[in-house]
């Protein structure tokens, strides 16, 4: 699995836009962090600004708003996001859930602009369904579609790279296959995972670590769905992952978020990876907490109190490690898993 194709030429596009400034600029647009069900952001160079995955929808009845809070922060945040496109000369769409787009036939989402998305032909039938709905909605706004998986798009000295398809979550499992984005231009970079659920496969860790990018925005693990479509395991694993993408080298910044942002006991769950965070002097964070705010879901929770869930621990490395041989002694992991908490999360050394 790689970034790009290999043995293709990289696609030049026209008509770039100079701007000052910054090599990279990155604008967290709309978050479940900010409460809204998003992971959209845009990122700007002096050749181009690109708006990624440009969608939003409510927040569940377990988030712990009012439905008119809730509501009134999706208005709020669809329309940040609409602007955001407005301001952009490209569109990314790395898959097709509806909290990713936005599937409206607006000019300032879509007009005269070039879309880079995932190709519907090598997606689940349910995606792609959803694409070729889009896509006819919006037929004959965009300049230009350009499927995007597994290539590089060069604009002027910026470079977009997209990845090979990666598993949404877990292998196999329904949601499918994602594409990530990667905005680079001179030493600075930026990549942007979209819903790789954790990450759980260390595939997908692979390439994130491999990107070499200073800054990282992730889709943090589904722990609301711990007990029904989510393992305790499974929680371990993302864990070690992000802590292995914390040791990565010339990585400044890990923004977790997304499905991580949907459980007010999130940083309960992920103490472990605060932690080592503090000890590798990164930061790390949801959207919200980079940017030196509360995130939606702790403020509910503190304003309006509990949905859900009324009792849980921090999770400690002992706890966690056990968690883990736990699942390699009932044949659910393999069994190098307990050898990589040991080295990324509970002894790992500063490299």
């Amino acid at each position: 699995m790689s970034w790009c194709l290999g043995g293709e030429n990289p696609v030049r596009l026209t008509d770039p836009i100079i701007r000052e400034g910054p090599q990279l600029k990155l604008h967290y647009v709309a978050f479940d962090s900010f409460g809204v069900k998003s992971m959209c952001v845009r990122v700007e160079t002096p050749d181009i600004a690109v708006t990624i995955d440009p969608g939003a929808a409510v927040e569940a009845s377990s988030f712990p708003l009012p439905i008119e809070k809730r509501q009134a922060l999706l208005n709020q945040y669809a329309e940040a996001v609409r602007e955001s496109c407005a301001k952009s000369q490209a569109v990314v769409i790395s898959h097709y859930h509806l909290d990713h787009l936005q599937s409206a036939r607006d000019i300032d989402m879509y007009g005269r602009k070039t879309v880079l998305a995932r190709n519907p032909a090598i997606m689940s039938a349910k995606q792609a369904e959803t694409a070729t709905r889009l896509f006819k909605t919006i037929d004959g706004l965009p300049r230009e579609t350009l499927w995007a998986d597994g290539r590089e798009f060069k604009f002027k000295k910026t470079a977009i790279e997209f990845s090979q398809a990666v598993w949404h979550g877990a292998r196999d499992a329904e949601p499918g296959t994602v594409i990530m984005t990667a905005v680079n231009r001179g030493k600075e970079k930026v990549l942007i995972t979209s819903d790789v659920g954790g990450p759980l496969e260390p595939a997908t860790t692979d390439l994130i670590c491999s990107a070499k990018a200073q800054t990282v925005v992730l889709d943090g693990y589904p722990t609301y769905h711990l007990g029904q479509f989510a393992t305790d395991y499974d929680l371990v694993r993302s864990i070690v992952n992000l802590c292995r993408i914390l040791a990565a080298p010339g990585l400044k910044t890990l923004v977790a978020d997304h499905h991580l942002c949907r459980d007010y006991r999130y940083p309960a769950f992920f103490k472990l990876v605060y932690d080592k965070a503090k000890q590798l002097k990164k930061q790390f964070g949801t959207a919200a907490e980079v940017m030196g705010r509360t995130s939606a879901v702790l403020e509910g929770y503190q304003n309006y109190g509990p949905t859900r869930w009324h009792k849980w621990f921090p999770l400690e490395a002992d706890d966690a490690r056990a968690v883990l041989e736990r699942a390699v002694a009932e044949n659910k992991l393999d069994k190098d898993w307990p050898a990589a908490f040991d080295r990324w999360v509970a002894y790992g050394q500063v490299p």
